[in-house]
Formats: structure tokens, C-alpha cells, sequence
């Protein structure tokens, strides 16, 4: 018989065991996640189980944000795509049925104005998050993502066009090589520091919100430690030009965030990381890079990933309201931003509108970017991971 509670402290190992059995489940489903993202101490998880003769089958994982302007249950914390995850294919229809109906009376129990629950752009079920969660907002969301197996071949050889032709992708490599750029994985703080310092640039750069230091120390102490995460780091002689860091498990690499010095946007440094990325995941045989979303289909971002080979996969932010939400229609974008900033609530602009009740990321992006907003932190409320 299912059964749906809350995860107990002592059920660590069962969880981790869990996970191993479901297809394409990022890290960001993990309690190490959970731990990087609590240790900022703005959120409690809730992790929603669902089990079947005392062993876990379903979950979902969901970040409790109190505010006086509104609580919040969310499962889109710190840029996190998560979901429902199930170990099994035969009956998920009432694991799904289960989880989310447990979720909305938590919501309630709570105190939340809104549960935003995102679903798994690896998994097709949206249908069952739309007939239980019953959500009052929706916008469709797009990821994108490589498969190491059509860039290399068994031997590591590259067999992907992009790579080999003169294209702006193999004339960037070649820049990076030409310049003698060197990529460094040593996971210390003095390194991540210096990436911070060159996120932080490029962030206030293009007039959007910095993750916060002490997230990347966090990624540093719960993931890194963990064989979870990993920073690399692109050098010219001994100055740092460019970082990233990455989430993986045996499924997939979640390339979380990218950031070059723009003093020296013409080295190639991104592409070079970006490819030891991609040459790791083969190595290590993960078969999926996963880029995360970018701010808009067709933007420079997105045709940055598309060089690479990418393929692209549709999901769905959903939200369901169970409060008042005036004071929300009442701030503007910014106000949202500095309250409620890296989790997600709703589509802002079906907020102010009213009237409609699904959109796209390329309309909320529009409305976020009109001019008469000033929009200062629109990466935070987009909840774009981003490659600058």
C-alpha cells in the first residue's frame, strides 16, 4: 500500500539508494543539494516520499521560504530542476496522485500563499501535475542538453561536425589553444574565491544578481567533498580568466554556472571549459550534459549552447495559489527580486495581468526586459542559470 510522508533524518542511505534506481535524476535531487542550498539558511526542505511496503518509490523534493509577504513551498530554490522522481514505470500515475496531493495540504499546513512545483524535463508526465496540483499559473519552460555519445565516438575521438569544420565553435577552441589557456580542476578555496570574484564582475557587468559567496563555498563543502560537484578553471600563466562549476551523478552533468573575465573575452576561455566538460562527462561515461534554460529561445545564450551540439527539451513551472496574493500585484519587479530572490513564485507578467493563465519563457523574458521596468535582477526571478 503507498504511503506518503516526509523524509525522516535517519532514512539518508535509503534515499541515496533510491535515486540510483531512477532514470536521468540529477543531483539536484539529492541531500547533498539540499544541504548546500539549507546551508544559505533561508530554506527548509521538505522531501515528500512515497513508499511501498516501507521502500521509497517517489519523490519530491520541495524548499519551505517563509517571508512576511507570503511563504512559499517551492521546488525551484537556487535554480534547482527537479520534480518528481520515481523508480518505478508501472503505477507512477498514483505516486504522482499521491505527492502532490500530500504537497498541496503541506502548502496549506504551512501557511504558503503559493506552491511552485517545476517537473523534470526527463520525465512526460506533465499531464499528472496538471490534473493533481491543479495549478492557477503556468509557464512552459525549455532546457537544453548534449549527448556525449554524438560528440565522441568509443576511442574519444570527435565525430560531431561543429567541432572539426571551421565554424565559430572550432576558431574559439583554436584561439584558446593559441593563446596557451590552461584548464585547472584543483577544488580549494583560495581557487573558488577568485572564481567568485570573476562571477561577481561579469554579474554586475550585465546588471544581474551574483549567486552569493557563500553558495559557491557551500557547492565547495557539501557537493565537491561529496563526488557531486566540481569547479574548473581556465588560467592564462598564472591569472585566473574564467570558472565554472558543474553537479553530476552517473546520469548527468548539470553545468550550473559559467563566468569569464570580459577583459579577456577574446582568449576562447568558455569554450575551453566548456569542452573539458563535455570531454569529462565521456571519460567518466555520463552520457548527458545538461545545460539548464537560458533567458529566451534564440538569444545569444541559447545559440552559444546550440553550437555545441544541443538538443532542446520543454517543461513546466507550476504554481498553485493558496493565499492572498495582493502584495505581490502590488511590488514591482524588483521588489520581487529583493525579497524572494533565486525562488520562484509565478510568471510576474500573468501577475499584473490577470486574465490569462499560462505563458512562455520568451513572453515572461519580453515583459522582464521592457524598458519601463528597470528591471535590475531579472536573472533571479527568470531563474536562468547562466554562461557569461
Amino acid at each position: 500500500m503507498l504511503k506518503v510522508d516526509i523524509l525522516a533524518s535517519n532514512e539518508r542511505a535509503e534515499y541515496e539508494s533510491f535515486l540510483r534506481k531512477c532514470k536521468l535524476c540529477s543531483t539536484q535531487f539529492s541531500l547533498d543539494w539540499a544541504d548546500t542550498i539549507c546551508e544559505m539558511g533561508e530554506d527548509k526542505p521538505y522531501f515528500v516520499v512515497g513508499k511501498d511496503n516501507d521502500e521509497i518509490i517517489g519523490v519530491l523534493p520541495l524548499y519551505y521560504f517563509r517571508s512576511e509577504f507570503g511563504n512559499l513551498l517551492t521546488t525551484i530554490a537556487w535554480h534547482t530542476i527537479s520534480g518528481i522522481a520515481c523508480s518505478r514505470n508501472v503505477g507512477c500515475r498514483d505516486i504522482y496522485k499521491a505527492l502532490l496531493e500530500y504537497s498541496v495540504s503541506l502548502g496549506k499546513e504551512l501557511d504558503c500563499t503559493a506552491l511552485s512545483i517545476g517537473t523534470s524535463p526527463f520525465a512526460n508526465h506533465e499531464e499528472y501535475y496538471t490534473e493533481y496540483l491543479k495549478p492557477d499559473y503556468t509557464m512552459e519552460n525549455f532546457v537544453q542538453y548534449v549527448r556525449t555519445d554524438e560528440i565522441f565516438d568509443k576511442e574519444g575521438n570527435l565525430i560531431h561536425p561543429n567541432y572539426v569544420k571551421r565554424c565559430n565553435l572550432s576558431r574559439n577552441l583554436e584561439k584558446a589553444r593559441l593563446h596557451c589557456l590552461a584548464v585547472c580542476a584543483d577544488q580549494n578555496e583560495g581557487a573558488v574565491a577568485d572564481c567568485f570574484e570573476i562571477h561577481e564582475k561579469r554579474m554586475k557587468e550585465l546588471n544581474a544578481a551574483p549567486i552569493p559567496k557563500k553558495f559557491f563555498d557551500s557547492v565547495l563543502k557539501h557537493l565537491v567533498s561529496n563526488k557531486e560537484g566540481r569547479f574548473l578553471f581556465a588560467f592564462i600563466q598564472e591569472k585566473m580568466i574564467a570558472g565554472c562549476f558543474f553537479l553530476y551523478n552517473e546520469e548527468l552533468i548539470d553545468a550550473y554556472m559559467m563566468s569569464m573575465d570580459s577583459d579577456f573575452s577574446e582568449y576562447g576561455a568558455n569554450f575551453l571549459l566548456t569542452y573539458h566538460m563535455l570531454k569529462w562527462a565521456h571519460v567518466n561515461g555520463i552520457p548527458i550534459l545538461h545545460w539548464m534554460s537560458s533567458p529566451r529561445r534564440g538569444d545569444g545564450v541559447y545559440k552559444w549552447k546550440e553550437q555545441w551540439g544541443s538538443r532542446e527539451r520543454t517543461f513546466l513551472y507550476l504554481s498553485r495559489v493558496f493565499g492572498d496574493i495582493s502584495q505581490w500585484r502590488n511590488m514591482d519587479c524588483n521588489e520581487l527580486a529583493e525579497v524572494y530572490g533565486f525562488h520562484y513564485l509565478l510568471p510576474f507578467n500573468l501577475l499584473k495581468d490577470g486574465h490569462s493563465r499560462f505563458t512562455s519563457k520568451n513572453e515572461l523574458a519580453s515583459f522582464m526586459q521592457s524598458p519601463r521596468l528597470n528591471m535590475k535582477n531579472s536573472e533571479t526571478l527568470l531563474h536562468n542559470p547562466k554562461v557569461e
